[in-house]
């Protein structure tokens, strides 16, 4: 009864999710931090024998040290009711990770498991890991995601589910987690059941806005943008469908902006990320991110003082064109260039 309660809870959440998000994270914004919190419900067997399920809290807190690396500690309760035989126990994790792109991050770290069997005796296990987490969109606002790893005292732990993305903060996950670890120098124990969790990110670096006011939004075919106090559109520099390197064709105009630079010394210069709206507010906000600090990259690689320049993004906020067609996508994948004088 307990299961088909926990399958239809799953089924709700599931129910209605329309952008691709995921927790546990693959990528992340330098001094960001995600908070999990939820609960699962796990059964116990060992040596052909099981207890039955009791809810557990779940929880979480994680760290971004950059934008490619982070730190995470994780709670997970083994508590389960009497069956032949109930637990008591809990597990501890604390995990570093790395980022291999969009997709996939890998993590490795320490894992305390403590398997209380009352009575019958306990065994805590510290154990080295090492895994894999993924995430894979599936629809507008939801994501596969995926881990598993191996560690010592044989060792092994899986969990896989859904994320429902509710805004570019919050996370709404449903899935199915798995431990199988050393009980005694005979046997293993086996933990298994639903999960579900709540998962909210806070703090990160963001570029603060100029202080000039921000331009009206593009029409499908813009003019250059009349003067707003001392800001003066640049130029435009174009991206492919979920790249963060500019265009090749797009060389010369990145030349030119370096160009500009070294010609009016005491300007600065804002370079504003854009996306179309492909893909999640959350992932779409990173890649407009990551669009700004390329371009900005290439610019101070060409010689112009990092000071002189300032990034900021807006995801898919912005559009310059209508998101309805190919072309209007293909205006909107940007990074508008201003001069402040």
């Amino acid at each position: 009864m307990k299961k088909k309660v926990v399958v239809s809870t799953l089924m709700a959440l599931v129910a209605g999710a329309s952008i691709a998000s995921a927790a546990p994270q693959t990528t992340w914004n330098q001094g960001e931090w995600q908070l999990d919190l939820g609960a699962w419900a796990p059964k116990a067997k060992a040596d052909g024998v099981s207890s039955d399920t009791k809810w557990n809290f779940n929880g979480g807190l994680g760290y971004a040290l950059s934008d490619k690396w982070a730190l995470r500690y994780d709670y997970h309760g083994l508590k389960t009711k009497a069956g032949a035989f109930k637990t008591d126990g809990d597990e501890h994790e604390v995990n570093l990770l790395y980022s291999l792109g969009r997709n996939v991050a890998l993590f490795g770290g320490w894992n305390r498991i403590n398997n209380d069997l009352g009575k019958l005796g306990s065994e805590t296990n510290n154990v080295a890991q090492f895994g894999v987490t993924t995430k894979f969109p599936l629809a507008k606002n939801l994501a596969l995601y995926a881990d598993g790893a191996l560690g010592t005292k044989k060792t092994s732990l899986w969990d896989a589910g859904l994320s429902y993305t509710l805004n570019k903060d919050w996370d709404l996950n449903a899935g199915y987690r798995y431990v199988d670890t050393k009980l005694n120098d005979d046997h293993n124990i086996k933990y298994r059941g639903f999960l579900v969790g709540l998962s909210y990110r806070f703090g990160g670096h963001k570029a603060e806005a100029a202080p000039a006011a921000e331009p009206a939004p593009y029409t499908e075919a813009p003019a250059e943008p009349a003067h707003v106090y001392n800001d003066y559109y640049l130029d435009s520099i174009h991206f492919a469908s979920d790249a963060d390197q500019p265009l090749a064709s797009e060389k010369a105009k990145m030349d030119r902006i370096v160009s500009v630079a070294k010609d009016h010394p005491d300007s600065t210069f804002k370079l504003v990320g854009n996306t179309d709206s492909d893909a999640s507010a959350a992932y779409n906000e990173d890649l407009s991110r990551r669009r700004a600090d390329n371009v900005a990259k290439y610019v101070t690689d060409n010689g112009v003082s990092s000071g002189r320049v300032q990034t900021d993004y807006k995801g898919e906020t912005d559009p310059a064109s209508t998101n309805a067609t190919e072309q209007g996508k293909a205006d909107n994948r940007r990074v508008d260039v201003w001069e402040h004088k």
